[in-house]
C-alpha cells in the first residue's frame, strides 16, 4: 500500500508561491545574462577600439566580405569557415558608415494597434 503525505491547501499554495517567484528570478537573470553577452558582442563596452567591422555581405553560409576599419585603415576581407583573406584595402573616405543602432519598440504601442485592429475586425463581423 503506497503512503501518502497529506498537504494542506496552505502548504500547496506556499510552494505554488514559491516556485513562481524562482521562476521570476531565473527569467530576470536569464534577461541581465542576454543584455550583457549582447552588449560585449556588440561591442558596447569597448567604444575606443581600433577594431570595427563596418558592414558584413553574406555570400553563403559560411562565406562572408567583411568591411573592417583597423586603426586608419579599411579592409576587405573574405572570411571563410577556416581561414580570412585579405582583398583590398580601401581609401578611408570612400567607406561610408552607417549607424545602425535600432530604436527600440515600445511594446504598449503595438499591443494598442494589435487592439485597434482587432476592435474594427469585431465590428465588421
Amino acid at each position: 500500500m503506497f503512503l501518502l503525505e497529506s498537504t494542506s491547501d496552505i502548504q500547496m499554495i506556499g510552494r505554488l508561491i514559491c516556485l513562481i517567484i524562482v521562476f521570476v528570478f531565473v527569467l530576470i537573470l536569464a534577461y541581465f545574462a542576454a543584455r550583457i553577452a549582447g552588449s560585449f558582442q556588440s561591442n558596447v563596452i569597448n567604444k575606443q577600439s581600433n577594431i570595427r567591422v563596418i558592414e558584413i555581405f553574406r555570400i553563403s553560409t559560411n562565406k562572408t566580405l567583411e568591411i573592417v576599419r583597423v586603426g586608419d585603415k579599411v579592409l576587405v576581407l573574405a572570411v571563410c569557415k577556416d581561414n580570412i583573406t585579405l582583398l583590398t584595402e580601401l581609401n578611408g573616405d570612400s567607406v561610408i558608415e552607417q549607424n545602425n543602432t535600432i530604436e527600440p519598440i515600445d511594446f504598449s504601442q503595438i499591443l494598442e494597434k494589435f487592439k485597434k485592429e482587432n476592435s474594427k475586425n469585431d465590428r465588421q463581423n
